[in-house]
């Protein structure tokens, strides 16, 4: 087993519990607030400053810092690479103080540019009222009222009488209409959503709330940022667990300060709870600084403020050029590593003007998709970007290609299977995770079928996670920072398409996200193969080849499995959906190793031969 697949394994194995974690939080938070438009409004607001944590923290900043101190530290010694760490990190200080201040003071206008400006709301109606697939029809507004949950229950009269037929559930909603007085006239129109069961009622003025959500959260992005840094640096020096335990430390925090706080605000778990929520937030982001100065002080770094700026006549510049070029990279590397992260900050602002549980919807699922893509596309990515830094100084870039194409084929033999299966069974695996409190089985089938679009871009997304690092390695991130641009007004152009002209549910604007992953990943291959000269295609493909040959077998056995077995799966009991997932998944994953056997894929040989080495 290589030195690439070793490291690689590790970093996965804590990023399994940092991902793992973050998936109970999401649990935690479907469980009690359920699929509604407060809990959108908390993910709204928290998506904001996230956003820019993806971006410029976790994404362009940490790798552009790793790069860098890399090579220093190749060349000059540890010395020199904590000197270099003092100045980003008090240059960083400064700058996110300025940014959370700015960021508080503009909270309302962003929320309020996220939010639709007429609300939407979905209406309890009685079995009598029941109605044909769709109608419309003229009422009078008589008023509502707010329950514990966010649900608000309007009364109204109906100007003439309706066929009736057996009770369902409508999707109601409120035509041209910003706001509602009593005895005010409006046209209603109704749509069957399910079967059975009176509507829940969710309404989306919800922007109040999501704007102070959203200022508490602010300074989340400065503790995020600093935890970056720490991070990066223990990757310099080849520490790769500890820095993903602490965003489980982050998560762990989370939902255990926030339950408590929560709880104290309000008992019944109300939208006002929320407020806990969003200050565990923050006191989540310290515990992932403190996690990681233990090991940062044993590998030799101690504290200290050091702006390594000068001004003179009137202009301002670097003290050391190595923070300037950690800068210079990061510039555009703020815009290509935000690609996926602006994607869901897109697909935020327009699930909201879908019905309320959209936002939530997009979340979990988004959360399920990255769990695989995490675990190894994130952590091979995070092992490529030092080894590839060093590789340019010494040796060129004659062994980048072969180095590149076997961390993606490592990637890959994850990939294809978790694609499959999260497409295939994604709303069976929702259920199993999701699916209790307030979260109910049609929120579990419309998540489900939001991941299982996810996944058409599962593979791209994984490669592109190998790949971009690469170019901050080779200080070339200028393409794709132009890239990403390109890639927003597509995503822009299709989710409007999507919405507002074809009036395509949730689904679609993950679809949207699929495409344009699946593009970013073709695209930053082609332009290394031409930058590096080659891409080693004569060792990738064939692997790669075989690895889809096998998720096909397996594809096949999931389909049949769910179309034979899982019938009803969502209204079984929990044991029973569990049981029934376990031994599926526990066949599925014999058959994709022997499917891999059979097909002769290298990952499985390597570690069949290190297996068998180790016995003798």
């Amino acid at each position: 087993m290589s030195s690439l697949h070793k490291k690689s394994l590790i970093a996965t194995a804590a990023i399994f519990c940092c991902r793992f974690t973050g998936l109970l939080r999401e649990i935690v938070y479907t469980a009690l607030f359920g699929a509604t438009a407060a809990l959108d409004a908390f993910l709204t607001a928290f998506r904001v400053p996230n956003m820019l944590r993806d971006m410029f923290a976790e994404g362009a900043l940490s790798q552009s810092f790793t790069s860098v101190m890399s090579k220093v530290e190749k060349q000059d010694g540890p010395d020199a690479a904590w000197k270099l760490a003092h100045q980003v990190v008090s240059q960083l200080i400064s700058l996110m103080l300025m940014i959370v201040g700015a960021g508080i003071l503009l909270s309302g206008v962003f929320i309020k540019s996220l939010y639709p400006e007429r609300a939407v709301a979905d209406f309890e109606i009685p079995a009598a009222m029941a109605a044909p697939a769709a109608m419309t029809v003229s009422a009078v507004y008589h008023g509502a009222t707010q329950d514990a949950d966010g649900r608000t229950h309007a009364a109204f009269s109906l100007q003439a009488p309706l066929a009736v037929e057996a009770a369902g559930q409508y999707l109601i909603r409120v035509s041209a209409v910003e706001k509602l007085t009593p005895g005010q006239e409006v046209k209603l129109s109704a749509e069957r959503r399910a079967p059975a069961g009176a509507l829940r009622v969710e309404t989306q003025n919800f922007i109040g709330l999501a704007a102070d959500l959203c200022r508490i959260m602010w300074p989340f992005i400065l503790m995020a940022s600093l935890s970056a840094l720490c991070m990066g640096a223990l990757n310099v020096f080849g520490i790769f667990g500890l820095p993903n335990l602490a965003s489980a430390a982050f998560n762990i925090t989370t939902v255990a300060v926030g339950c408590l706080l929560g709880w104290c605000i309000d008992p019944a778990f109300g939208p006002t709870a929320l407020y806990g929520f969003a200050i565990a937030v923050v006191l989540g982001g310290a515990a992932q600084i403190l996690v990681q100065l233990p090991a940062l002080r044993r590998k030799g770094y101690r504290p200290q403020w050091n702006l390594g700026l000068t001004f003179k006549l009137g202009k301002l510049s670097f003290t050391d050029p190595a923070v300037r070029r950690i800068w210079m990279l990061m510039i555009p590397g703020v815009i290509a590593a935000g690609i996926t992260q602006t994607q869901v900050f897109i697909n935020t602002s327009f699930a909201l003007y879908l019905p309320g549980g959209a936002v939530t919807a997009l979340s979990g699922a988004f959360h399920l998709w990255q769990l695989p893509v995490a675990l190894f596309g994130v952590a091979v990515g995070m092992v490529v970007l030092p080894s590839v830094s060093r590789m340019s100084l010494t040796r060129g870039n004659n062994e980048i290609p072969e180095h590149l194409a076997a961390a993606m084929r490592f990637v890959a033999f994850f990939a294809v299977p978790s694609a499959v299966i999260l497409g295939l069974w994604g709303q069976e695996i929702v259920s199993i995770f999701f699916q209790r409190g307030r979260f109910d089985a049609s929120a579990s089938q419309l998540m489900g079928q939001v991941l299982g679009a996810y996944c058409f871009g599962l593979l791209g997304y994984a490669g592109m996670k190998v790949l971009q690092p690469v170019f901050l390695a080779l200080e070339k991130p200028w393409a794709p920072a132009g890239l990403a641009l390109f890639a927003c007004a597509i995503s822009i152009t299709l989710n409007y398409y999507f919405v507002h002209v074809l009036g395509l549910g949730v689904m679609w604007l993950a679809v949207t996200t699929a495409i344009i992953t699946t593009l970013n990943f073709f695209f930053y291959f082609f332009y290394l193969r031409h930058l590096l000269g080659s891409m080693a295609c004569s060792v990738l493909l064939p692997g790669i080849l075989r690895i889809i040959g096998a998720g096909a077998v397996l594809g096949i056995i999931c389909w049949q499995i769910r179309e034979l077995f899982f019938t009803g799966f969502l209204e079984w009991g929990f044991f029973s959906r569990f049981s029934a997932l376990a031994i599926g998944g526990i066949v599925v994953g014999g058959i994709y190793i022997a499917a891999c056997f059979l097909f002769r894929v290298p990952e499985l040989d390597a570690f069949a031969r290190r297996f068998l080495a180790r016995k003798k």
